[in-house]
Order: structure tokens, then C-alpha cells, then sequence
């Protein structure tokens, strides 16, 4: 009787534990990875989702490409040179200075272009 008692509460035992892993809930998004020598722009917050990476310098790509118009919520800027968002007519609207980085820029808005 007391071997029975014994594997039963083992048994128990086995199963609360296994029960306490699973009841952890999801995890949290880890953040991804700007390259060295790059910009990074983030359709989320806390950079995830990244929907545009550039390595050149002295371009400007249209945003709509990359589903980021007036949605770059967080961004890194490793290139060596300040970028400017542009509006619909081609005004600066905002910039990052080299080696900026924000983990939320939704109080930003308005940028359609992003020049390097």
C-alpha cells in the first residue's frame, strides 16, 4: 500500500511539475538585429517586424514598398550619415542622426520617403 501512495505521488508530483512549465504563458518577442553598418526600420515597436534595412548611403526609397508609410514605429540608424523622412512633398519631416535609435517612434508620423 505505502509503494502505491509512493508512485501516486510521484505521478502527482511529475504532472504539477510539467503542468507549471506549460503554464507559462507566450514569451516576449526578442528584439532583431540591426546589421553594423545599416539602417533599420520596424514596423512595431521594441524593434520588431523589420520591413527595411539599407547598407547604401545618398538614396531615397519610397516607404509604401515596404508597408512602413507613416509606420516606422521604431528604427536604428548604424549608417554614418544623418537619414531624413520626407512627407508627400518632399519636405524633411524628421531625421535620425548617425547612431540614433528609438525603440518607439510612434509620436512621428507623416513620412512617405526615406533618404540615406
Amino acid at each position: 500500500m505505502r509503494s502505491t501512495r509512493r508512485t501516486m505521488r510521484a505521478g502527482l508530483a511529475a504532472v504539477m511539475a510539467l503542468a507549471a512549465t506549460m503554464a507559462v504563458g507566450p514569451q516576449a518577442t526578442a528584439a532583431e538585429p540591426c546589421r553594423a553598418n545599416g539602417l533599420c526600420l520596424y514596423y512595431s515597436t521594441g524593434f520588431n517586424d523589420m520591413r527595411f534595412v539599407t547598407e547604401r548611403t545618398g538614396r531615397c526609397s519610397e516607404l509604401v514598398r515596404f508597408g512602413l508609410v507613416n509606420h516606422v514605429f521604431s528604427y536604428r540608424n548604424n549608417l554614418p550619415v544623418t537619414v531624413q523622412f520626407l512627407d508627400g512633398d518632399n519636405r524633411p519631416i524628421w531625421s535620425i542622426r548617425p547612431g540614433g535609435s528609438s525603440s518607439d517612434s510612434r509620436s512621428f508620423g507623416g513620412e512617405v520617403l526615406v533618404c540615406t
